[in-house]
């Protein structure tokens, strides 16, 4: 959604990362599972209505994020969750020091 535009993938119209032609496009992430040219359609609708907001983390802003968490808790979470670390730390600079964020993390620390 930060990336792409409206179009059709596997026949459902979501946002998907495409050429001018709207021919889907390769793409590239550390993280396997966010390695994927479109969204699902619920998410196109939620940004769309308001109702959620995307942003966009770079591989660098993730690989941070983990060896970050790593190395502070211990913890090693899987890169999909390491973007959602970094998002984490952008909010957290943002808010009152008493605030509080949940960022729920997946993985199997292997």
């Amino acid at each position: 959604i930060a990336a792409g535009r409206p179009g059709v993938l596997h026949g459902n119209r979501t946002y998907v990362i495409c050429d001018d032609d709207g021919q889907i496009t390769e793409t590239h992430s550390i993280s396997a599972g966010l390695d994927y040219p479109g969204v699902g359609p619920e998410h196109s609708f939620l940004s769309d209505s308001g109702r959620a907001v995307y942003q966009g983390i770079t591989d660098d802003e993730a690989m941070a994020a983990f060896h970050l968490l790593a190395h502070t808790e211990g913890i090693l979470a899987a890169l999909e969750s390491s973007h959602a670390v970094a998002q984490s730390i952008k909010l957290a600079r943002e808010m009152p020091k008493d605030a509080l964020i949940l960022c729920n993390l997946s993985g199997r620390g292997d």
